[in-house]
């Protein structure tokens, strides 16, 4: 494992294997390559280099969400550095942590010179209740809080907090979830904005990567631009954390209904405002929102408004479970098998075994296909 932490703005930028690697800003980038500008990081790696995607986003929350000092967010992310070369060691994923796995980390610990434990087991304990409140990740934690009693007609406790039950959703091997029908229609019933719906759907129906999805523009959807739009690319390039410069991408089957969804948006919504924000750029999935409106939606606004909705549901997602949802259904049959391994490449064989074994034994699928047949996205 290892750890790197830069306060300066860098790059994220996709390699051929669909991973990413970093790509600071006097690196010459290659301009069909996909980008991602993103602002001071803590970052832990694998011993291959590949970023550790739960803690990233969690270093990602602290820093920029909760506005930690950058000190104190490269300490958590050294005691997380400690706990994942303990699981590394003992070959535990960090999802399937029990009570047990708390327990024996301490006995490592205290083999360790003068290792803060109470602290170590703190930062522990806040990532996995992190986790568990934004995507239901099960913790070896005590999470329960006290139920809610009935308000007396003072209105003393109006505002105390109601417990929402956890709505699960279905967990595979290499951290594989998978949505179900229902699920996916509480997800879509409660976005408030159509902007959210269309860009879930889009993640559902097309298996495309958010950070992908957040960097498509008009042209790349395929819709006529009906304005002569005015690119700054300097200027878009500054505004758009997390955004990928050049999306790259290849080959999106977008169902006919998601289609037509796209146009209405653009013609209803986003012309409006890029008339009356006079835009300076062309990403697809902008903000609504006075502070910042017309500006590219940014990775962590979508964060927040799947949070919001796991809040308001108990059902806590991720945009990378529409992505998971999608290769399942893929692996329904030959021709969507070999769509998924282009989607996902060589690097992913393992996974693409799951996604078969998903579908072709679990009774999840027996709603999933003829919702995803209905869509034009495979063949009935």
């Amino acid at each position: 494992m290892h750890l790197r932490v830069s306060d300066q703005h860098y790059a994220l930028q996709y390699d051929q294997n669909n991973n990413y690697m970093l790509a600071y800003e006097d690196i010459d980038v290659n301009v069909d390559s996909n980008l991602i500008v993103v602002e001071p990081y803590v970052c832990l790696f694998d011993d291959d280099w590949k970023i550790v995607d739960e803690v990233w986003e969690y270093m990602q929350y602290l820093l920029h969400i909760k506005k930690l000092s950058f000190s104190t967010v490269i300490t958590k992310g050294s005691d997380l550095k400690l706990f994942y070369e303990f699981l590394q060691q003992h070959k535990i994923n960090y999802r399937a942590t029990t009570q047990k796995t708390i327990h024996d980390f301490n006995v490592w610990l205290s083999r360790c010179d003068q290792q803060p434990l109470n602290r170590i087991i703190s930062s522990m304990k806040n990532f996995y209740q992190y986790h568990h409140q934004q995507n239901g990740l099960s913790t070896p934690f005590d999470t329960s809080t006290p139920s809610s009693r009935p308000a007396p007609s003072n209105g003393h406790t109006k505002n105390a907090p109601i417990h929402q039950k956890l709505i699960k959703i279905k967990e595979f091997d290499n951290g594989i979830r998978v949505l179900s029908k229902d699920q996916i229609e509480t997800i879509f019933n409660a976005c408030t904005m159509q902007r959210d719906r269309i860009l879930f759907e889009l993640l559902l129906f097309t298996g495309i990567q958010i950070a992908e999805a957040l960097g498509l523009n008009i042209p790349s959807l395929g819709i006529p631009a009906k304005r002569p739009l005015s690119l700054d690319e300097d200027n878009s390039q500054a505004k758009s954390y997390y955004h990928q410069h050049k999306t790259g991408i290849q080959d999106l089957n977008i169902p006919a209904p998601l289609m037509e969804k796209l146009s209405n948006y653009y013609e209803n919504i986003w012309l409006k405002i890029y008339d009356s924000k006079k835009m300076h750029h062309d990403f697809f999935f902008i903000s609504e929102f006075h502070n910042n409106k017309g500006e590219p939606l940014t990775y962590q606004a979508v964060w927040e408004r799947c949070r919001g909705i796991g809040k308001k549901t108990g059902l806590f997602f991720t945009p990378e479970d529409f992505r998971h949802t999608h290769a399942a259904v893929l692996c329904h049959d030959k021709e969507g098998s070999k769509r998924l391994r282009k989607l996902l490449g060589k690097t992913h064989v393992a996974s693409i075994d799951t996604y078969a074994q998903i579908a072709h034994n679990d009774p999840i699928m027996n709603e999933l296909i003829p919702y995803y047949e209905s869509y034009g996205v495979i063949r009935g």
